[in-house]
């Protein structure tokens, strides 16, 4: 059986470190150079094109690892086309929205400006797939010089955009440069030539794949955003600076770790399950991400503050109470991981969805605290029981996972 080796689980969690590390450090620049009015506009934006991707995530580069027939040159080209499916879609679905966000938020970034953000996504579905199916294999070589070569484009480009524009339209610049460098990178390690196929039956056998992660995306989207929204048209675009500042800071582990499970975690999950091992794997995994979530939360409330102060600047310090709030909603996001992971692995794509619909309605506290103009920290509570109320619920359904080992089941 093919494992990973030290230097391949060296190298799949160094590279989202590295990203997230990167994003920080743009947060940071941004932050010192745009003033928090500015800095808050520049998060929006770039919440926004994040938010429209997982809206149209029908989990491809999930399914050409998780699939039995993954490894093919036929379903590959056929998933090159879902690609760029989704990139004209998600674009489209950008260009009707900015008018839209514009109009919604007061003083907030012009409709080109979140018009000028499809380019994102149609760059996006341009990538070459190879860097992905090289995963199957416990190959990340590829995967780190994509996504760690995109860091680092995005990385130089920060300083002469903040520079240049003095404004939230820095943001714009170094997200579609991240994504450009992206989708050429891809194609520069890809073994295979590039080749797109439309196939109605490979598209009908993502949308049964990915529609309950669209769902749940969707989900995310509305819990994140309307999250930001509320704070912004409460409390300004200068609070919300600060709220997303922090949430960004508690959040990076839990991307690291996502990201890191989809690479480590998800094949070995996939090929246990297709071999009828689940139950000798799943428990050390559960019991490390719980692990990493307790030290997370920890050492985000000790350390958070000042590092924010002294890195940020004094404006954007959060107070404890924020702190806690943040750090618990991040910690049960970090502790859900491996339950989204088990549920991909074993076909149960629906599972993530019922259990995040119980994150959404924690938007309902949310809204009504910011309408009583109650201090910011309740808002962060609210998303906190709310993480928690989807890891329970996640947790409950993965027993299903558990025992769901016919794999024909899912390729049927």
């Amino acid at each position: 059986m093919t494992d990973v080796t030290p230097s391949g689980r060296s190298l799949a969690w160094a590279v989202p470190i590295v990203a997230e590390a990167a994003a920080l450090a743009r947060s940071v620049v941004f932050a010192w150079l745009l003033g928090p009015d500015e800095m808050g506009q520049a998060m929006m934006l770039a919440l926004t094109v994040r938010m429209v991707e997982m809206a149209t995530d029908f989990g491809i580069e999930r399914l050409i690892v998780q699939a039995v027939e993954g490894h093919t040159k036929r379903f590959q080209a056929a998933l090159h086309g879902a690609m760029i499916l989704r990139g004209v879609m998600s674009a489209i679905i950008l260009l009707g929205l900015a008018p839209v966000f514009a109009w919604g938020l007061d003083d907030g970034p012009g409709w080109s400006s979140y018009a000028l953000l499809a380019l994102v996504p149609l760059l996006r579905g341009l990538s070459h797939l190879d860097y992905r199916r090289f995963e199957r294999r416990f190959r990340y070589q590829s995967m780190a010089i994509v996504e760690g070569g995109a860091t680092v484009a995005m990385a130089a480009a920060v300083l002469p955009a903040g520079i240049v524009f003095q404004d939230h339209r820095a943001m714009i610049i170094v997200l579609i440069l991240h994504t450009a460098s992206f989708a050429l990178l891809s194609h520069a390690v890809a073994a295979r030539r590039y080749s797109v196929v439309m196939s109605a039956q490979v598209l009908g056998r993502l949308q049964r794949f990915g529609a309950p992660l669209v769902a749940n995306a969707l989900l995310l989207f509305v819990a994140f955003y309307a999250d930001r929204l509320i704070v912004a048209e409460a409390y300004g675009w200068a609070v919300l600076a600060v709220y997303g500042i922090t949430l960004q800071l508690a959040m990076l582990p839990a991307q690291v770790a996502g990201r890191a499970a989809v690479s480590l975690l998800l094949p070995r999950l996939a090929q246990a399950f297709h071999q009828n091992r689940l139950l000798e794997v799943w428990p050390r995994s559960m019991a490390t991400f719980a692990v990493g979530a307790l030290i997370m939360v920890v050492g985000f409330v000790v350390c958070a503050p000042i590092t924010i102060d002294l890195t940020y600047g004094a404006a954007y310090r959060p107070d404890l109470f924020l702190t806690l709030g943040v750090a618990l909603a991040a910690g049960f996001r970090i502790l859900r991981t491996p339950l989204s992971q088990l549920a991909v692995a074993t076909g149960r794509t629906g599972d993530p969805a019922r259990a995040n619909v119980l994150r959404a309605l924690a938007l309902i506290p949310a809204a009504v605290s910011a309408a009583a103009g109650l201090p910011l920290a309740v808002i962060a509570f609210a998303a906190a029981a709310g993480e928690a109320a989807a890891t329970f619920r996640a947790f409950w359904l993965s027993r299903n996972s558990l025992h769901f080992s016919n794999s024909e089941e899912v390729l049927a």
